[in-house]
């Protein structure tokens, strides 16, 4: 699949993707123990984590592979943080400032992922400022890792069309386009 359809794929499941963050139900009152949620927690992490260095693999190992895979993994990961700060925020609204809404999680993980920490989101509560530090390192560790990769694929995709170009010049110049000359549809009056 190539150009625009390739596109318009990736598009689509990322409109998917953030269909569902934005519509997958989270129930506020659950009667669970702490440890099965922490066990669920790190469970989803991990699964998160290995979802992304598999596709990282995937790109090291198959020169030819496309990085869409990895771009999904990647906003999936992003989104499963921010599900996690939103439904920490429903269950202990003192955990993070001024987190009411699935935006605000998104908006708050990012700010985290991209460093920027405007402050106006915050974590309170030691189990937010818990999951924030486990994002730093998962960012640090597996986004940067990602967004490294994507970055060396394009790279090298850019140079090797670079140079096919230069090998397709120093073969001969490429057949000029026809262009239609004025001169020769001339008014005989």
């Amino acid at each position: 699949m190539t150009g625009w359809k390739r596109w318009a794929r990736l598009a689509g499941v990322l409109v998917v993707v953030l269909v569902l963050y934005f519509t997958v139900p989270v129930q506020v009152e659950i009667s669970r123990s702490s440890v099965l949620q922490l066990l669920v927690s790190l469970v989803a992490l991990t699964l998160l984590a290995l979802t992304v260095l598999v596709e990282v693999r995937h790109q090291l190992l198959e020169s030819d592979r496309r990085i869409d895979g990895l771009l999904i993994a990647v906003m999936i990961a992003v989104l499963g943080f921010a599900l996690g700060f939103y439904v920490l925020a429903q269950r202990n609204p003192d955990q993070i400032f001024d987190l009411e809404t699935r935006v605000d999680a998104l908006y708050f993980t990012m700010a985290t992922l991209l460093t920027i920490g405007y402050g106006d989101v915050h974590a309170t509560g030691q189990a937010a400022r818990v999951l924030v530090l486990i994002q730093m390192v998962f960012n640090v560790v597996i986004i940067a890792t990602a967004a490294s990769t994507i970055s060396t694929r394009v790279r090298t995709q850019a140079e090797k069309r670079a140079e096919e170009r230069r090998l397709a010049e120093a073969d001969g110049p490429l057949p000029a386009r026809r262009r239609h000359d004025r001169r020769t549809h001339r008014n005989p009056t």
